[in-house]
């Protein structure tokens, strides 16, 4: 793996010197090459996902995401899963239920 990099390093710097358009071109693809790389082996995607789409762990790609878009009537988006999801509205919303209200406060009268 190093020789490739050691080679890949090689190959920038002769681009970087030279004044050619298809030199230089190669340097930002094998530098796209790279950085695509790096981001897959720190577990994210081989590219940066679009803001309608979600990463993939598993396989490194970008899947569209069905709530940014809408989910559409009688649904909603349901964001309690790692991934979200459209669901249907009658579904529960949580797990967990939201606790009382407070009671209420005595309200002293005004003196006279």
């Amino acid at each position: 793996m190093s020789a490739r990099l050691a080679s890949l390093g090689l190959l920038l710097l002769a681009a970087c010197g030279s004044s050619s358009k298809a030199s230089s071109a190669a340097a930002l693809v094998a530098w796209g090459m790279v950085g695509s790389a790096v981001s897959r082996s720190q577990g994210g995607c081989y590219a940066v996902c679009d803001a309608r789409q979600f990463c993939n762990p598993e396989n490194g790609l970008c899947e569209d995401n069905p709530c940014g878009l809408g989910c559409g009537a009688g649904h909603r988006c349901d964001l309690h899963t790692p991934v979200p999801r459209c669901v249907d509205a009658t579904a529960p919303t949580d797990l967990f239920q939201s606790p009382p209200p407070p009671p209420s406060l005595p309200i002293a009268a005004p003196p006279p």
